[in-house]
């Protein structure tokens, strides 16, 4: 009786080696979802919806957080410390750089000579011009991005539209601001075809820049350039404008959020999203060199509650060309 239970025993004993061999083969087949960690760096706070962005475009094509992406972001850094930055992040092994603002680009092009990290920018203000690439169309080496369209001059225009009669235009500007002194080259062209003078103010404090509001003729609009080391006092520049009956107009979208009455140009957000699109090609296996700088879309927006109280009417043909109205 008892050889006939071991007859039967034995083969169950023989197949549960085999059976445990097998799975443990399938375990080592089976690989892990890489997990690609982006390494975020930026300067100047208004920029930081271009993040937002950039993983609101990540996650609609495919990469959730914890899964299959990281980011690893500290906040908006010093300019004298970006350089430090920029190391930190690579020496934590980073697959990508995603920099916003021409001084963090410039900074992460340089730091990433010589290796295969990819940097991915947005927003920048004429790369080739900021020695950033050197050609759009193909950019060469590890980086690539979205520009901002030049649509400053096209904003002045329409400011000017908006608020017919006005013989001066005042734009304030740090000057050691690099971006300032780029974007002012296009405005005195501009200016002398509107027919308008320009008064280009060198300020060094939102103290200052309000301050100057309240000896501007009526006759003059306010018009914003980017100018990161006096971005924190535009919204008391704009209400203090409000308050002298002064319109306002600036380069970007976010402006208007804050009361400027026009503003012409791209969001930082959607500039973001837009570079998602970049850095999943580049993941998937297309270097950076081959891909295109591609062009932000340009956005018009009219604050018809500033026009109100500043006194303006806006005619409904003005008011059909735009694309956003807040009322």
């Amino acid at each position: 009786m008892a050889r006939g239970k071991m007859i039967f025993i034995r083969p169950f004993l023989l197949i549960m080696p085999m059976l445990a061999a097998l799975l443990l083969a399938c375990g080592e087949g089976q690989t892990q979802e890489k997990i690609y960690t982006i390494g975020v760096v930026h300067y100047n706070l208004p920029l930081e919806p271009a993040f937002e962005g950039l993983k609101e475009g990540l996650a609609e094509l495919g990469y959730e957080e914890g899964k299959n992406i990281a980011y690893i972001y500290d906040g908006p850094v010093a300019a004298e410390e970006i350089d430090s930055e920029v190391e930190n992040l690579l020496a934590q092994d980073v697959d990508l750089l995603f920099t916003m603002g021409n001084p963090t680009t410039l900074a992460a092009r340089q730091a990433v000579m010589g290796t295969n990290i990819p940097v991915v920018f947005a927003p920048t203000i004429d790369p080739i011009g900021a020695g950033i690439v050197e050609d759009l169309r193909q950019p060469g080496g590890n980086v690539t991005g979205v520009q901002r369209a030049n649509a400053i001059p096209k904003s002045l225009e329409w400011l000017l539209e908006l608020v017919p009669g006005m013989s001066a235009v005042y734009v304030p500007y740090h000057p050691d601001d690099a971006v300032a002194v780029q974007s002012i080259e296009p405005l005195p062209e501009a200016a002398s075809e509107l027919g308008i003078d320009l008064i280009l103010d060198k300020v060094h404090s939102p103290e200052e820049m309000v301050a100057v509001v309240e000896t501007l003729s009526e006759d003059t609009v306010i018009f914003f350039i980017p100018s990161p080391s006096i971005e924190p006092g535009r919204s008391m520049m704009i209400e203090a404008a409000t308050e002298q009956h002064l319109a306002v107009g600036s380069y970007t979208l976010e402006h208007i959020d804050i009361g400027a009455v026009a503003t012409c140009g791209p969001t930082f957000f959607d500039m973001g999203k837009q570079a998602a699109r970049l850095v999943d090609q580049i993941f998937k296996g297309t270097k950076p060199a081959d891909l295109p700088v591609e062009t932000s879309e340009v956005f018009f927006a009219i604050n018809l509650k500033t026009a109100a109280t500043i006194g303006l009417d806006i005619p409904d043909e003005l008011l059909g060309r735009a694309n956003i109205i807040v009322r």
